[in-house]
């Protein structure tokens, strides 16, 4: 399995800042940095099921940049969870 990083989502973070959606980065930064997790893959999970709905309600608010973030985001969530489903 590769190294779990969760680069990705603070790089989604800063972008999602930068979009102006800044509850929608303040919920993914309490996720990483405030909650106390069983387990990393716990956590990798519920990252995946935000970036799900960040897509669905928010998808015309989102630059280039930010939907690259979330595509690595979601890749990171596929080294933990393979069979995550997307949509």
């Amino acid at each position: 399995m590769a190294a779990i990083s969760y680069q990705p989502f603070d790089d989604l973070i800063g972008s999602l800042r930068a979009d102006g959606l800044n509850q929608q980065a303040d919920l993914l930064d309490y996720l990483i940095h405030k909650v106390a997790w069983t387990t990393g893959s716990e956590l990798i999970g519920e990252l995946g099921q935000k970036i799900k709905e960040i897509k669905k309600n928010d998808l015309n608010h989102l630059s280039a940049e930010t939907k690259k973030n979330m595509d690595e985001g979601m890749d990171m969530v596929k080294v933990v969870w393979p069979d995550f489903p997307e949509n």
